[in-house]
């Protein structure tokens, strides 16, 4: 494991005037941890020097060619046993900025983590919001979706998901939206040659079995909830929201942070699970609500 590289008052100077480090650290222990990082590239999560993490990706190699990248510790393609793969239990958090998005089976790469945190332990995310970047033109993905991935067991992107990645994404950034540029006049990312690439790209991948890295799955945060919910329900999401941070202007990406909870019994649990995806949606709704107020006044 990494130590940290901050001191601690540094740390907590840094944090409190940064966002996005405030949530993607949100309920991780000071001044001691230890927890994971996935896809950290060449931006790992900045932290105190108590705090002790490892780094996972799909593969030692997912990074390489990168300038200056974290060095993998663990392999995990996010389905299977995590605990084996990084030979322990027991941690206090997980940080995934930007990375689920990538993640081919959704559901069992949550289940994985869920296992190796002890009880009150933090999985926190990042997410691109896909009203706001390149995904704008593409549906929300469903809980049919998911449920696919995980019966089928994905290691490596599918080759729908790789074809709605390479066909479907628009050539308009962040900037541009909030600008006041419509989506849905922007021209598709890959161009006139976005079908055929989009084909050539998926069979390829599908005879070659190499791993091609794509944005599997698009959400709101909005959908974000309605498809943990629905998972919850089925039993395949075993983690309980703490928190969901919207979208903020001139931004693109979302944050959710969730515990593994000491609830044993299933249906005490799923209560608990419904109920903190209700109060979060409340949020969220009221939030919309009085931005479009204020868009009219």
């Amino acid at each position: 494991m990494h130590s940290g590289t901050l001191s601690l008052d540094a740390f907590l100077d840094r944090r409190a005037t940064d966002r996005r480090l405030a949530r993607l650290t949100h309920d991780v222990p000071l001044p001691e941890a230890k927890g994971l990082e996935f896809g950290p590239a060449n931006n790992p999560t900045p932290l105190p020097e108590g705090i002790r993490v490892a780094y996972v990706d799909h593969a030692h190699d997912a990074q390489a060619g990168l300038s200056e990248a974290a060095p993998i510790d663990h392999a995990w393609t996010g389905t299977g046993s995590l605990a084996e793969s990084i030979g322990q239990d027991g941690l206090d958090f997980a940080i995934a900025a930007q990375v689920a998005q990538y993640v081919p089976n959704l559901l069992g790469w949550c289940r994985g983590i869920h296992a190796i945190l002890r009880p009150g332990g933090v999985l926190n995310l990042s997410l691109p919001d896909r009203r706001f970047m390149f995904d704008a033109g593409r549906t929300a993905s469903t809980i049919a979706e998911l449920v696919e991935a995980d019966l089928l067991d994905y290691v490596r992107p599918s080759p729908r998901q790789i074809f709605a990645h390479t066909y479907e994404t628009l050539a308009i950034g962040p900037g541009e939206i909030w600008a006041g540029d419509d989506p849905a006049r922007a021209p598709r990312l890959c161009g006139e040659a976005a079908l055929a690439l989009a084909h050539r790209q998926a069979s390829g991948a599908l005879a070659s079995g190499r791993y091609q890295d794509c944005h599997c799955w698009v959400f709101t945060p909005l959908s974000f909830l309605d498809v943990v919910e629905a998972a919850s329900r089925l039993g395949l999401f075993p983690f309980v929201l703490n928190r969901i941070a919207g979208t903020e202007p001139e931004g693109f990406e979302f944050y959710v942070s969730m515990r593994r909870d000491g609830e044993t019994d299933p249906q005490a649990l799923r209560g608990m699970q419904e109920g903190a995806v209700a109060h979060l949606r409340g949020i969220l709704t009221r939030q919309q609500r009085t931005a479009r107020l204020l868009a009219t006044a």
